[in-house]
């Protein structure tokens, strides 16, 4: 009758699932053996002479120098570009104090080009009990000690090799905390001085001084114009901060907090008023000065 007929036109169904649900694993296998077959095929290419790593080309920065570089990388001799271990390369320069990162570029076929990120400086931090000064980055990181000497001409301007200035040339031998000041300037960070006891710098380690963080606190938050006024910072304590200006005038700035309120009124007051030679900002909304008397 009618239900037979239609029972009889639906029966196949089942028979066409059963099909596909058949091929499914097929298909699973072939996608499987197709996945296995090119990652085979990519370990041929990476661990063969095509691209071997042959030409190494090894950029120095300038506080880094290629010859420390090539120093400590360690790259084997059967290494190509596509298995060189780059975060392995990446640690070893990173022990070298100066380097805050390192860019590691494949130039196909056999070039590897391996360039480092030097730390920026941030302040040149003098402590005068040891006549040493230090290179602190701008992420917090003690960099290296410097060398506290150097000469400049009658401009102010280093001289790296006197012998090469005319006969005549007038230089001046800097030491301590002069010389600091001038490492400051030439590196673009700020000095500095009077710097609490207790400081130990240790290269390559985060800083972990209250007083240095928080001279970097306004080292990185005074914007570019002001720090180009600014000759050193004196870190006695966190809260008896100070800032010589290069005009001479003298400005108590306390804990490193409202950096930016303080550097305006500190600014605006400059602007308005002749003859400041000290201003007290601690509390900006109460600040006071004082002015020298002329006349």
């Amino acid at each position: 009758g009618p239900l037979r007929g239609l029972l009889s036109r639906r029966a196949p169904r089942p028979e066409r699932e059963r099909g596909r649900l058949g091929r499914a694993p097929k298909i699973a296998l072939i996608v499987l053996v197709t996945v296995l077959a090119l990652a085979g095929a990519f370990a041929v290419v990476a661990n063969s002479s095509i691209f071997a790593a042959t030409d190494i080309q090894v950029v120095g920065g300038e506080r880094v120098t290629k010859e420390e570089m090539e120093a400590v990388i360690s790259i084997p001799e059967n290494a190509t570009l596509l298995n060189v271990d780059t975060a392995a390369i990446s640690q070893s320069l990173e022990k070298l104090p100066w380097v805050a990162g390192v860019d590691v570029e494949r130039i196909f076929p056999h070039t590897l080009k391996i360039t480092p990120r030097e730390r920026q400086v941030a302040a040149i931090v003098y402590l005068a009990s040891d006549d040493i000064a230090w290179a602190v980055s701008t992420d917090g990181t003690w960099i290296a000690p410097l060398t506290v000497a150097a000469t400049v001409d009658a401009d102010g301007n280093v001289v790296e090799d006197p012998s090469t200035l005319p006969e005549g040339t007038q230089t001046t031998e800097l030491t301590g905390v002069d010389a600091a000041l001038v490492l400051a300037r030439q590196a673009g960070a700020v000095l500095f001085t009077d710097v609490a006891g207790g400081v130990s710098p240790v290269s390559g380690a985060a800083v972990d001084s209250d007083v240095i963080t928080a001279g970097l606190a306004y080292a990185t938050g005074f914007s570019a114009d002001f720090l180009k006024q600014v000759k050193d910072i004196s870190l006695p304590s966190v809260e008896a901060i100070s800032v010589h200006l290069t005009s001479g005038v003298e400005v108590s700035v306390g804990a490193p907090d409202n950096i930016e309120t303080k550097e305006r009124v500190v600014t605006r007051l400059l602007e308005q008023e002749q003859n400041v030679t000290y201003i007290n900002v601690r509390t900006p909304d109460a600040y006071t000065f004082r002015s020298a008397q002329t006349g």
